[in-house]
């Protein structure tokens, strides 16, 4: 067996390489975004109305539509996974991985401890993973929308609480779906 030096121009093509196959996996065809930025919106719109009209014992039932979206990505993920994968991209899920299941344990176990910080914790972590998969990728707009979404969660901690929900709704709308929107019409545009 023979070895091959790798010369500058090799290496710079391989770290291409491997960030475009990582790109391809998690940018996609914004699907995910698209979900995510719908179901959250849902969620947390429908339990500021919940609020608004003093169905506080019942006001965070929407959220276990959250654990469904889960169900959903993981199966997603999963078949897809099945292809060609790289360090990066496995790098990312685990993020998302652990974010996702630091928001869960927070909303569903320590959300009554939590109580007006939960949200604002919930898009922190959120705009952290957001900015860590933008960077991975070297997308921008995903970059961009995780530093507005961790810039939302600082500006939750000063919104009274009731507030909290609608304001994790319009985020999910302008940071998560609109996103996804354009990587989905990148995607149709590049495959057309």
């Amino acid at each position: 067996m023979t070895t091959q030096e790798m010369t500058p121009e090799k290496s710079i093509k391989l770290i291409s390489q491997v960030i475009n196959e990582a790109k391809s996996k998690f940018e996609e065809n914004g699907a995910m975004y698209i979900m995510w930025g719908v179901l959250v919106a849902l969620a947390s719109l429908a339990q500021f109305a919940l609020l608004k009209h003093e169905y506080y014992s019942i006001s965070y039932y929407p959220y276990f539509l959250l654990p469904l979206g889960a169900i959903v990505c993981l199966i997603y993920y999963y078949k897809k996974e099945k292809a060609k994968t790289n360090q990066i991209s496995t790098i990312i899920s685990v993020v998302w991985t652990i974010v996702g299941l630091n928001i869960m344990i927070l909303g569903f176990l320590f959300g009554y401890h939590l109580k007006t910080f939960l949200i604002p914790f919930i898009l922190l972590l959120l705009g952290i993973g957001y900015v860590i998969t933008g960077r991975a990728i070297r997308s921008k707009l995903i970059i961009f929308s995780g530093i507005l979404i961790n810039i939302s969660g600082f500006v939750c901690f000063t919104l009274e609480w009731i507030n909290h929900s609608l304001l994790m709704g319009i985020v999910s709308l302008l940071f998560v779906l609109i996103p996804g929107i354009v990587l989905k019409i990148n995607y149709n545009k590049r495959n057309v």
